[in-house]
């Protein structure tokens, strides 16, 4: 079915529309706490019960809900189309608490700007929200707080959610901006959010693998995993089950438990808790490899994982000819089908990638200076 750009401007406006009904209508419901004739505990309990819908949408509905229902010009001109989401999104957030001020110029203020683009109307409302703090007698308002979400998916992947503030955003951004990697020759291309996504994640690893409020070495994985011997299916402690190539990769370098279960809920024995490297064996192996040993890559032996060349998960030994440091991006790459790796006698080690496309790194100090 085609579309031209004429329909589609008029589906994404009776959108808008029909969204600003829904809000207005969830804001009428809300404020008389009808939900409450339903036995739910709040709004966004009942919208999640009734309607079905996640934490995460039941609660930004229930916020512009309650924001706009303050604003009766701002929901009407929303409701008639004069208004677009966006530019509504940007109102309620420069007027704050000051709706009584703004509600009393909503008259003159709303027809002016529902000829202006969303960056416009941004303009504009920065602009009146300097005039209002000039006009109202109070303290220099506090910065608004962050705030950070991260709620689950139906297929069990993370979404985050959040806003800084100017102090955190600068340290957020100069973190993502140190631990963002490019893409090595024979790699898949990242696009520029794949890679700042990988950058958090690292950054979570290092401080997991590097903090000190709870000591006794290398704390890693940092997840509690239930892997039934017999089948290999593995699920983290009240969480989703895993891949198999997320597992194979924990069991690479974790502490295991032997436990002993009759049945699914009787413990029958539970054994002594023993690193897959120990202590000793993971100083050697970062005396010989000193940083992540995947071809071009240099990140230091904090940033990195143990991993097995024959994997653990399949009976791979775990000796130092067996294994090399991998930080934890080309770690998850390694578990995955196509790519395969080889350790030489000399500790060179080679990575295929699902290319055919071999590429080699030596141990740091190994390769002979030019005479």
């Amino acid at each position: 079915m085609g579309c031209d750009a004429d329909e589609l401007r008029e589906l994404v406006a009776a959108f808008d529309r029909l969204r600003a009904r829904l809000v207005a209508s969830v804001g009428e419901f809300d404020a008389a706490e009808l939900w409450d004739l339903d036995a739910a505990t709040s709004m966004i309990a009942w919208l999640r019960d009734q309607c079905r819908m996640t934490t995460r949408d039941a609660t930004r509905l229930v916020s512009e809900a309650r924001q706009t229902r303050s604003l009766p010009g701002v929901r009407d001109a929303w409701t008639a189309g004069v208004l677009s989401s966006g530019q509504v999104d940007v109102i309620v957030r420069q007027v704050g608490r000051d709706t009584d001020l703004f509600a009393e110029q909503e008259a003159d203020l709303i027809p002016r700007l529902a000829v202006l683009s969303v960056n416009d109307t941004i303009t504009a409302m920065q602009s009146w929200r300097r005039h209002a703090d000039a006009l109202t007698e109070r303290p220099e308002p506090l910065e608004a707080p962050s705030r950070l979400s991260l709620s689950s998916t139906l297929d069990d992947r993370g979404i985050l959610d959040g806003e800084l503030a100017a102090e955190d955003h600068a340290v957020v951004a100069t973190a993502l901006r140190v631990a963002t990697t490019k893409d090595l020759d024979g790699e898949p291309a990242r696009t520029r959010a794949h890679r700042r996504a990988d950058a958090l994640v690292d950054v979570c690893q290092f401080f997991l693998d590097n903090q000190t409020s709870h000591r006794g070495g290398r704390h890693r994985p940092h997840l509690n995993i239930i892997i039934d011997a017999q089948t290999g299916d593995a699920q983290i402690v009240d969480g989703p089950k895993l891949p198999p190539a997320s597992t194979e990769r924990f069991c690479c370098d974790a502490t295991l438990h032997r436990v002993l279960t009759d049945g699914r809920s009787t413990i029958l024995d539970l054994g002594t808790a023993t690193r897959v490297i120990t202590a000793a064996l993971w100083t050697a192996l970062v005396i010989r490899d000193r940083h992540c040993r995947f071809p071009g890559c240099d990140r230091p032996s904090s940033w990195c994982d143990g991993h097995h060349i024959h994997w653990f998960s399949r009976g791979g030994p775990t000796r130092l000819d067996n294994l090399v440091l991998l930080c934890r991006r080309h770690h998850k790459k390694l578990h995955q089908p196509g790519w395969h790796a080889k350790l030489l006698p000399d500790a060179t080690f080679e990575v295929t990638n699902p290319d055919g496309l071999v590429r080699t790194s030596h141990p740091p100090g190994t390769l002979q200076p030019f005479p």
